[in-house]
């Protein structure tokens, strides 16, 4: 019995995963073996689709957006989740509340008002304005909340009486104990930032600040390379591998430091 059950769990884990990776593996195969012209393994596909739009200065766009929304991230997390972790303060409560609520209402809920707000401090087509609604993470404050308050009060005393000021004990005492928030957090800011769309595209309008997904956009809405299958699952090789790379190298330390983070 315990078998049945195990195979039909096989086949329902194995089914979901074909659905839900078919696409990726469509991409790889258009990008690598697709085309009218050549048969076989093949490069030309990427060089191709490379050069159909200045992917350069979208990839150049793309890792300083998300290095630096994620620098920012961390640092104002780690500080606000300290003070919430180990300080008591008047509407503690309250602003606790409005990171989480800040999780709960996706940033595209006020995205009219964000808009107007950027374009009055002259923001438009800027990298800055693309990073700016996203500076300060809920997620990251939360986590880093977490991650402080379960270090031992002990710790924090034995800091002081060594002659650790508050910055002092919040770098030696509290950071390290918080490695694992910080490599799920980052996980997150970065799949989500290199793949956002919406708000680049709305923001931007030419490939100064573009990134790189609404440069797919771009290609994909060209009258040149419409139907070109392969030129565009190319494009979209381009966008995803990086990640793809990233968690295969790193997959273990990943769900590592996810199972011991989120339990808010």
């Amino acid at each position: 019995m315990k078998r049945y059950k195990d195979s039909i769990y096989w086949i329902l884990l194995s089914t979901v995963a074909l659905i839900w990776g078919f696409p990726t593996v469509w991409v790889v195969f258009e990008t690598f073996f697709g085309g009218n012209h050549h048969f076989g393994f093949t490069f030309k596909n990427l060089i191709d689709a490379w050069k159909a739009a200045p992917f350069p200065q979208y990839s150049v766009n793309t890792v300083i957006i998300v290095l630096g929304l994620l620098l920012i991230q961390l640092v104002f997390g780690a500080v606000a989740g300290f003070i919430l972790a180990r300080y008591e303060f008047p509407f503690k409560s309250l602003v606790t509340l409005v990171f989480i609520m800040q999780i709960v209402v996706p940033v595209y809920a006020v995205l009219i008002q964000e808009y107007d707000i950027l374009r009055g401090f002259h923001l438009l087509d800027t990298k800055l304005g693309i990073m700016l609604p996203y500076a300060v993470s809920g997620i990251a404050v939360l986590s880093f909340r977490q991650a402080f308050k379960s270090v031992p009060p002990e710790l924090e005393e034995a800091a002081r009486m060594d002659g650790y000021n508050t910055l002092g004990i919040f770098r030696r005492v509290y950071l390290p104990q918080a490695i694992p928030a910080s490599l799920a957090f980052g996980v997150i800011s970065l799949t989500y930032h290199w793949t956002d769309f919406l708000w680049p595209m709305i923001v931007t309008n030419t490939a100064h600040a573009r990134p790189i997904v609404v440069g797919l956009a771009m290609i994909a809405q060209s009258s040149e390379s419409g139907m070109q299958w392969n030129l565009l699952a190319s494009a979209t090789a381009i966008v995803i591998i990086p990640v793809l790379i990233v968690f295969s190298l790193a997959t273990r330390k990943i769900l590592s430091a996810f199972s011991s983070t989120f339990n808010w």
